[in-house]
């Protein structure tokens, strides 16, 4: 068996060098160009989720109207696939729904498969114990084709593994890695494809540190698979690492821009390439371009939903705001320096208009010179006030944004206590129906938007009633800007609707459509209408109309 597998490993590495293209690196690698794809990539992502969300409908619909058990088996198959890099909790449901399938038809085999698919889904999501529970509830003995052993030792290689890797107790970090080394030695390479031994033997060479040699079987593998493809981006993403551990930074960035790329591109929501690439730009000081990322790498973890992978992401948020506040620190000791250097000056011409006084009085005969030297002392003086008023209100802002910041900054703490200790009883709720295996009840519990549409009521009715305490008459001062046919009556008192609530994020400082039609879950070409059709009421200019808003309660 062994003379078979390494006669098997030769012909593939022959081949693999025969194909590989010459000059695949011949190129000198442009990151800003890299850096630009990726931007492109990103403000078309939509395009590319209603690409997968096309998918997904079609298989739904043929689910829908699909009768044989087969037939429902294979499409439930596929659609835990679409789910699986996307949203985690319907992959989870899809290829639980296999299970059920496969038990109805009788096939052992399917639903050993199936389950092993589950458990490795749950280990690449965070879910350790699980996947755990659902391998050791598998008898491997009764697996009777070798591509299901690989598929079963492959998910506990990649479990201990995982566990491995996040554990931060050495004792159960070593013990975690020697059940990996022990399992990986169990996946016979001869049942696998030529792609899976290039892979294995890529991750082998990588933990044993050597990088040129992680680095060769990588070549062969990228030579195999379409730029842009989603195995594009694992393999891509490979080599990433493959770099990291030999200490090219071009080269690392690099592949890790064309892994997130392929990953936009596949509308893939598990984005660790992303992050990973945020913290990388967070080091090299690009501070615009790390925002950026991290800010699309949440929204997808957001919509992949694992605590995993935003546990991951968190810290890089946290370096990102202690970055912001580093910068208005600066600006406070700024600020403060030119109140000093006007208090400097006021007190200046304090002692210049004194002894001017004094020198009048004594020196008549100077009185012309004198009274020049007033007129100048006077413009002097107008300049100053006007400083001293631009000063004032410049405090009255910082003041007011400072009043509003904090007040927002308690509500937002409040509201996250509030949500984590709502997201902790749903996950209660939905751990004791997986334990009770009560999957009608979970696909019941998780199938509807109610618990969404509470969800954003409460959020509005928060961002309401603390925005009216901050504001109390910015709905009257509003309608003040409008005609009187264009006024807006509140349907219920302390509630805003959409027209108003629009711009009072525009008073908050929240100008772009994008990100109001974020927080309102509207398209940005509706946000662009309630704007236009309010401001064509307006008494004025209506091109002045969202500065005279900006400036209510000033």
């Amino acid at each position: 068996m062994i003379i078979v597998m390494r006669r098997h490993l030769f012909y593939i590495l022959l081949l693999g060098m025969l194909l590989a293209p010459a000059g695949i690196y011949a190129h000198e690698i442009d990151l800003n160009h890299a850096y630009r794809l990726l931007d492109e990539a990103i403000g078309q992502s939509e395009r590319f989720v209603q690409v997968r969300e096309q998918r997904i409908q079609r298989c739904k619909a043929a689910l829908e109207v699909t009768t044989d058990a087969r037939a429902r088996y294979e499409l439930c198959r596929r659609l835990s696939d679409e789910y699986r890099p996307y949203m985690n909790d319907s992959a989870l449901h899809y290829i639980g729904r296999c299970i059920t399938l496969a038990r109805q038809l009788g096939d052992q085999a399917g639903v050993d498969e199936c389950s092993i698919q589950l458990a490795y889904q749950c280990s690449e999501s965070g879910m350790y114990q699980e996947a755990m529970d659902i391998l050791n509830g598998i008898d491997a003995s009764r697996i009777g084709d070798a591509q299901g052993r690989q598929r079963y030792y492959g998910a506990l290689e990649h479990l201990y593994s995982e566990l491995g890797y996040y554990c931060r107790v050495p004792d159960m970090q070593q013990r975690y890695y020697a059940m990996h080394d022990y399992y990986s030695s169990l996946i016979d390479t001869a049942g696998l494809s030529s792609d899976q031994v290039l892979q294995l033997e890529e991750m082998r060479r990588y933990a044993a540190g050597d990088a040129q040699g992680a680095l060769r079987y990588s070549d062969m593998r990228l030579s195999r698979v379409r730029e842009g493809a989603r195995d594009y981006a694992i393999v891509a993403f490979y080599r990433f690492l493959d770099y990291s551990l030999l200490g090219d930074s071009v080269q690392t960035r690099y592949w890790v821009t064309q892994s997130a790329l392929s990953d936009v591109k596949n509308a893939v929501m598990d984005q660790g390439a992303m992050w990973e690439l945020a913290g990388l730009l967070m080091t090299d000081g690009d501070m615009d371009r790390a925002y950026r990322y991290i800010r699309f790498a949440w929204q997808c973890a957001t919509k992949f939903n694992t605590a995993k992978r935003n546990g991951q992401i968190s810290p890089v948020l946290t370096a990102i705001s202690d970055n912001y506040e580093a910068s208005l620190k600066r600006a406070n000791r700024l600020l403060l320096a030119l109140a000093v250097v006007a208090s400097l000056l006021a007190c200046l011409f304090m002692v210049i208009l004194f002894y001017s006084n004094s020198q009048r009085k004594k020196l008549s005969r100077t009185r012309w010179r004198l009274s020049e030297t007033n007129h100048r002392l006077a413009q002097l003086n107008s300049r100053l006030s006007d400083l001293n008023g631009s000063l004032s209100e410049t405090n009255l802002k910082l003041n007011e944004s400072n009043r509003v910041k904090d007040e927002y900054v308690g509500r937002f703490i409040h509201l996250c206590s509030f949500y984590i200790d709502r997201l902790d009883e749903m996950r209660r709720r939905v751990n004791k129906m997986v334990k009770g295996r009560d999957l009608d009840a979970l696909y019941r519990f998780t199938e509807g938007s109610e618990l969404r549409d509470k969800n954003l009521s409460e959020l509005y009715g928060m961002f309401d009633s603390t925005f009216l305490h901050l504001f109390p008459h910015f709905v009257a001062d509003f309608n003040a800007l409008l005609k009187p046919e264009c006024r807006i009556t509140l349907p219920e008192a302390g509630v805003l609707n959409t027209d108003v609530r629009i711009f009072a994020l525009i008073r908050l400082g929240i100008e772009d459509s994008g990100r109001i039609a974020e927080f309102l879950h509207y398209s940005v070409n509706t946000i662009y209408n309630y704007r236009a059709k309010v401001k064509n009421g307006a008494l004025g200019d209506r091109d002045d109309f969202e500065n005279q808003v900006k400036a209510i309660g000033m």
